[in-house]
């Protein structure tokens, strides 16, 4: 399964009110493990942790 999808699903799983706290480090680790194995650019890594940071940030402020 392509690495976007991976990931673009994980960030989707944090959005549900029911994903546990944890669960955001979890994401940030695959994302990072996938951009060290160069499956994904700096560039994307750059997106998708902007992207994990919005969804913490609103988590954050509905808790």
């Amino acid at each position: 399964m392509s690495p976007h999808i991976l990931i673009d699903e994980a960030l989707e799983a944090l959005e549900h009110p029911s994903s546990e706290q944890g669960a955001q480090r979890a994401v940030l680790a695959m994302i990072t493990r996938m951009m060290e194995g160069e499956n994904i650019s700096v560039e994307e890594f750059n997106h998708y942790c902007k992207r994990l940071l919005r969804i913490s940030q609103r988590r954050k402020e509905t808790a």
